[in-house]
C-alpha cells in the first residue's frame, strides 16, 4: 500500500499507548480512522484530539474479547466509511505475573481473551471483507515477548507467541489463495505505554484481579523501564513504513532480531531456552515486554 490518503484505518486499543500512536500517524497520513477501545472516556479524548487536528474519526467503545462486539465494530466501520484498508488488532493487557503454576486461571482467561482472542476476533470480522474487496493490510500486535523467553509473565508471553503463529498462518493462507491482502506482526520491545497498569480494565465478571508484579522493587523497575522506552509515535512510523514495504515482521529496533536468532539456535541445538540479557532490550534492568 503506497498511498494512505483517503483510506480507512481501524485501530483497537486506540485510546492510549501504541494504539493512539498508530491512530495519530494514520490521521497524519490523511486516513480516516476508526478508534476502538474498552475505556470510553480516554477513547473520546483521543477522538477529540484527532478531530481537532483535522482528522475524520469514529470512536467505538469495544471489548475485543467479546466476538460480537468486534463483529459490530466491523459492521459500524463499513456502515460509516464503506470500507477498511488497514486493520490493527492492537489491544492488549499485561496479564498475571509470577511462576506459571501459581498464576490463577482467571488471569490466563483475561490475558488470552484480550491478547489472543481479540486478535482472532478482528481477523474473523475484517479479513473476509478485505479479501472480498481485494485490498487491505492487517497488523497484529504481538511483542518481543513473542519471539524470545520471558519468565514470570507466562500468560503474556504465551499469548504473544500465539499471535505470531496466527499471523504467520494468516499471511501464508492469504498468499496461497492468491489474495493481495497483506499481514504484518508487530513485535515491539519497551514502549511508553500503560501496559503495566492494564489491571485498570480488569473485568468484574472474572472475580478478583490477578496478583501484581510480585514486589514493589520489580514493579518500580518495570515501570521505569517502560517509561524510558520508545515513543509510540516512533513505533507508528515504523509500522507505516512496513505497510508500504509489505514487511511481515515489524520490530521496534532492528537489533532485536538477535533474540529471534538466539531462539533459533536453541531450537537447532535442543538446549534449554536462555533468558535474554537486559542489554538485548537496550535497557539496564531485568527484561520484560511492553506492547
Amino acid at each position: 500500500m503506497e498511498d494512505f490518503r483517503g483510506k480507512v484505518a481501524v485501530v483497537t486499543g486506540a485510546a492510549s499507548g501504541i494504539g493512539r500512536g498508530l491512530a495519530e500517524r494514520f490521521a497524519d497520513e490523511g486516513m480516516r480512522v476508526v478508534l476502538a477501545d474498552i475505556e470510553a472516556d480516554p477513547l473520546q479524548a483521543t477522538a477529540a484530539a484527532l478531530t481537532a487536528r483535522g482528522a475524520e474519526v469514529r470512536a467505538v467503545t469495544c471489548d475485543v474479547s467479546d466476538q460480537d462486539q468486534v463483529l459490530d465494530l466491523a459492521t459500524l466501520t463499513y456502515e460509516q466509511f464503506g470500507t477498511a484498508h488497514v486493520v490493527c488488532n492492537n489491544a492488549g493487557v499485561g496479564g498475571g505475573s509470577g511462576p506459571s503454576w501459581e498464576i490463577p486461571q482467571n488471569a490466563w482467561d483475561w490475558t488470552f481473551g484480550v491478547n489472543f482472542w481479540g486478535v482472532l476476533h478482528g481477523i474473523r470480522a475484517f479479513v473476509p471483507r478485505l479479501v472480498a474487496q481485494q485490498e487491505g493490510h492487517v497488523v497484529n500486535t504481538a511483542s518481543l515477548a513473542g519471539l524470545t523467553t520471558i519468565p514470570f509473565m507466562s500468560p503474556y508471553a504465551a499469548t504473544k507467541h500465539a499471535v505470531v503463529g496466527l499471523s504467520e498462518a494468516l499471511a501464508i493462507e492469504l498468499a496461497m489463495i492468491g489474495s493481495p491482502v497483506r499481514v504484518s506482526v508487530l513485535c515491539p520491545g519497551f514502549i511508553r505505554t500503560r501496559i503495566h497498569e492494564s489491571e485498570r480494565n480488569w473485568p468484574a465478571r472474572l472475580g478478583d484481579p490477578p496478583p501484581g508484579l510480585g514486589n514493589d522493587l520489580l514493579a518500580a523497575s518495570v515501570r521505569a523501564t517502560i517509561e524510558a522506552g520508545m515513543d509510540p509515535a516512533d513505533l507508528a512510523a515504523r509500522v507505516v513504513a512496513a505497510i508500504r514495504d509489505e514487511r511481515f515482521f515489524i520490530l521496534s529496533d532492528d537489533e532485536h532480531a538477535v533474540l529471534a536468532q538466539q531462539r533459533a539456535d536453541d531450537v537447532r541445538t535442543g538446549r534449554q531456552p536462555r533468558l535474554a540479557p537486559p542489554e538485548a532490550f537496550g535497557v539496564p534492568s531485568s527484561p520484560s515486554a511492553g506492547s
